[in-house]
């Protein structure tokens, strides 16, 4: 970390908005990590565990997304303020770039938009394009959504993790859980723009090493998505972890070692590889 604080906050002006960003760890030989949490995430929120751990190892760079002006809300507006904060932070710096969920959406787009500027790249539950079943998961969620329901965030809870991980908890726990999670105007526009992704063109030109990551039991995004982020980049390697969608709780020691071991030797395993899983 750096001397007695867990981190140093910056901000940047994007597209008239402050975004917030923290930055914390060792500048050494590693190319420095910039992560991108998901929807209705934050640093805290999505990478409370992640953070903190990469920080001991390299310099990690993490931002807070938010909501820019607009009835609707674009990808590149969230990749927009992706490349600010590298530009503020990392000027004329390769980076590794890392996103989770909606997050590794906005990580390949701004892969693709930087070419080279992006040397590595680690894509966590992603997708390609929305497919059926997502648009109609999302579709209860609105419905859900927009008669008020209680219910919603224990939907959403329900959906993120795994059968594995909920039954070594109480229903109270889940349910607990559950209330931890704001519904804000600002994750209703996250969750429209879930339903419009397509960002297949893009990822055909990548030209990063790539990591993708898929869980096993993913209800959310389910793993053929990461699998077809591993087709559509020319430079990418695949694993994955025993986890629902919130691998980032229920299994961050593991998505730490992939993490850690491919921002530390990227060229470990070559474009095309399978990894094996972690060995319990």
């Amino acid at each position: 970390m750096l001397d007695d604080k867990p981190y140093r906050a910056g901000t940047v002006e994007v597209d008239g908005v402050t975004v917030t960003y923290r930055v914390a760890g060792p500048d050494n030989d590693r190319t420095p990590l910039v992560m991108v949490h998901g929807t209705a995430g934050s640093i805290d929120g999505h990478y409370g565990y992640l953070f903190p751990m990469m920080a001991y190892r390299q310099r990690v760079i993490a931002l807070d997304f938010v909501e820019p002006a607009g009835a609707t809300l674009e990808l590149d507006q969230l990749a927009a303020q992706v490349k600010a904060v590298i530009e503020a932070e990392l000027p004329g710096q390769a980076v590794s770039l890392m996103g989770y969920s909606l997050g590794a959406v906005v990580a390949a787009q701004v892969a693709a938009d930087l070419q080279e500027r992006v040397a590595n790249l680690i894509l966590i539950a992603g997708w390609l394009k929305t497919d059926t079943h997502q648009m109609m998961r999302n579709h209860v969620w609105a419905r859900l959504r927009a008669e008020g329901s209680p219910t919603l965030t224990e939907y959403m809870t329900f959906c993120a993790f795994s059968p594995a991980f909920m039954n070594i908890k109480t229903l109270d726990d889940m349910r607990d859980a559950a209330k931890m999670l704001t519904i804000t105007g600002f994750v209703d526009k996250q969750m429209d723009l879930n339903a419009r992704i397509d960002i297949a063109a893009a990822c055909e030109t990548i030209p990063a090493r790539t990591l993708c990551i898929g869980g096993t039991y993913d209800m959310m995004v389910p793993r053929h998505h990461s699998k077809q982020l591993f087709g559509a980049i020319l430079d990418a390697r695949y694993t994955e972890v025993p986890a629902g969608h919130a691998v980032v709780h229920e299994r961050a020691a593991e998505l730490f070692y992939h993490i850690d071991l491919f921002t530390r030797a990227p060229e470990t395993y070559p474009a095309g590889t399978i990894i094996p899983a972690q060995k319990p």
